[in-house]
């Protein structure tokens, strides 16, 4: 089993860890952990915060971390050669688009009476979404290409994603679990798909 894929598993390890105990407010002033199902009884006073916008970012954060792990394993197999470039190609564009409905629904929460802290958090949520973005896609120029710059682009998109989810979470482990930079292998044949 290569290093790189026991570095992406010990990623997801963490970031599992990290989802499981992220049930956090949306707020960054609503700092109260959801640690028994108590904190879940309806009633809470408001200021111990939201129980819908936590639950709306506790599963933000799931998904985000869902996203980094599928486009993480892929990116693992373009030097196996397991995919072809096309089928990279599409399961990229999937990823992108799948993307695209829970922006519009985070950008619509936004429009409706949420807190400036909140609104802040949803920012910040959106542009990790936005980044995942960027990282497909430079996943898919770089399985058609096979270039070492665009290997480098992408390292560069998967980096930012990291550092980005590391704010949106306040866990710096991300930054620190993740090896200094991994080379992208190029493929076994040396042909393009």
């Amino acid at each position: 089993m290569s290093s790189d894929l026991l570095d992406r598993r010990s990623l997801l390890a963490l970031l599992a860890g990290t989802s499981a105990g992220l049930c956090t407010g949306v707020s960054a002033a609503q700092d109260s952990l959801v640690d028994d199902d108590r904190s879940l009884e309806v009633g809470r006073s408001p200021g111990e915060g939201n129980i819908q916008l936590q639950t709306i970012g506790a599963l933000g954060v799931g998904h985000i971390q869902s996203t980094l792990g599928l486009i993480g394993v892929i990116a693992d197999s373009v030097s196996k050669e397991i995919y072809s470039a096309k089928q990279i190609e599409d399961l990229m564009n999937g990823t992108v688009n799948g993307l695209d409905a829970p922006k519009k629904m985070l950008r619509r929460l936004q429009d409706s009476n949420v807190s400036g802290d909140d609104a802040e958090f949803l920012d910040r949520m959106i542009s990790v979404l936005n980044a995942l973005q960027r990282e497909a896609r430079a996943l898919t120029i770089y399985a058609k290409s096979r270039k070492n710059d665009d290997a480098a682009k992408y390292e560069r998109e998967r980096r930012l994603v990291l550092k980005k989810l590391s704010e949106l979470t306040q866990q710096e482990e991300l930054l620190q679990s993740d090896p200094v930079p991994r080379n992208v292998p190029a493929p076994r044949s040396g042909k393009v798909n």
